[in-house]
């Protein structure tokens, strides 16, 4: 393994237990300065469990306060981190580009879990990762600046199209179960990540990384239809579920490989 590998793969592990911190006291309205806590009693974690890998190797993966085990959550954004930031690495070698793709990759990786756990992408996320990702657009040297902005563009156009219809459709989908549905498919957080990842995918990339997503949901709510219903038995109909990792997983997959898949797409 060489120097640069090992200090990738532990630089991923460093961001990860700072985007577990993220992802634990953002949502509830607290500073990055915060001391990492138990989530459900308050107790200060101990120095080895304020990593969660390091938490499980050491024994300290309980509470001292409640009892509660460290989140599995925890353990595997300090694994896919390094892993991400090893195969960007051998991908595009030391460069502006690998770093700007780790910082994109923290950023879907967070608003992730925090749409899955929380139903929130924050804009104290999202506004700084805007931010760079425009920034970014005149670095990036897979994509003109002009073709990323237009991605951009073009991502915020669509989802607000899609946060439009939102309401209405939430609205429909209630008559057609009988019953008053409250949750909508899509937040105004969905719009900004949208937003986001047409800046990192460009245009046309951004259509791409939107095509990955419906397909990745729709795939993962028949999954979650069969299970509801075939194995628990108890699904309700026009059940909503977040749509921010869809939109992180179609933006990873263009981001790193769209040019392959524009390619394929032109040949085809």
């Amino acid at each position: 393994m060489s120097l640069e590998t090992l200090f990738f793969a532990l630089l991923g592990w460093v961001v990860g237990v700072l985007t577990n911190h993220a992802a634990d006291v953002l949502p509830r309205q607290m500073g990055l300065a915060t001391e990492p806590t138990c989530p459900q009693c308050g107790v200060p974690r101990p120095l080895f469990a304020r990593s969660a890998v390091v938490g499980y190797l050491t024994g300290r993966r309980v509470c001292p306060g409640c009892g509660t085990l460290l989140s599995l959550r925890s353990v595997l954004v300090e694994l896919v981190l390094p892993a991400i930031f090893v195969g960007l690495l051998w991908r595009y070698g030391l460069s502006v580009q690998l770093g700007l793709f780790c910082v994109y990759s923290v950023v879907l990786i967070l608003v992730t879990v925090t749409d899955v756990e929380h139903r929130l992408i924050q804009h104290a996320v999202m506004v700084p990762a805007l931010l760079v990702a425009t920034v970014g657009a005149f670095f990036n040297y897979e994509l003109s600046a002009r073709r990323a902005l237009l991605g951009g563009v073009a991502g915020m156009v669509l989802l607000l199209a899609m946060y439009g219809l939102a309401r209405p459709i939430s609205r429909l989908m209630g008559r057609l179960a009988g019953r008053p549905v409250d949750d909508t498919p899509f937040g105004f957080g969905d719009v900004t990540l949208g937003t986001f990842v047409g800046l990192i995918t460009g245009l046309p990339g951004v259509f791409f990384a939107l095509l990955i997503t419906i397909v990745s949901a729709g795939a993962a709510a028949l999954i979650l239809v069969l299970v509801r219903s075939l194995v628990r038995r108890r699904y309700s109909m026009f059940t909503t579920m977040p749509y921010g990792p869809f939109l992180a997983l179609g933006g990873f997959v263009v981001m790193v490989y769209g040019s392959h898949i524009l390619q394929w797409y032109t040949h085809t």
